[in-house]
């Protein structure tokens, strides 16, 4: 299943590279389309306790890098830009926001799953 996706996905990349983007974007979307009937139509327990797991575990992993990247780099961009040294662009602050925007998403759904019922 993933092997489908990860070619659908690189096809799509050469596609687009050498001049044919919406032919490369119509071999991606083959790709999301033909995993999601894979996942549908098999009667096989694709995903068992250990992967859910190592998604739980991944996910965690993944979200406290970017909390300590979102602590840091916010911080610093306020001290630096308050001693004069960096002013900070404004895609650099958007990229922080976005940061906020994704542990609010993820508090959000944390709570929902945990108070929904």
């Amino acid at each position: 299943m993933v092997g489908v996706l990860l070619a659908g996905v690189a096809i799509g990349l050469a596609l687009r590279s050498i001049g044919y983007p919406f032919v490369g974007e119509a071999v991606y979307w083959l790709g999301i389309i033909s995993v999601l009937a894979i996942w549908r139509s098999t009667s096989l327990t694709l995903f068992d306790e250990r992967d859910q797991e190592l998604e739980r575990r991944t996910a965690m992993t993944t979200l406290s890098v970017f909390a300590a990247v979102l602590v840091i780099g916010a911080s610093a961009t306020r001290v630096l830009a308050w001693a004069g040294i960096y002013t900070v662009p404004p895609v650099l602050a958007g990229a922080l926001y976005g940061y906020v925007v994704l542990f609010l998403v993820a508090l959000f759904i944390g709570a929902w799953y945990r108070y929904r019922g």
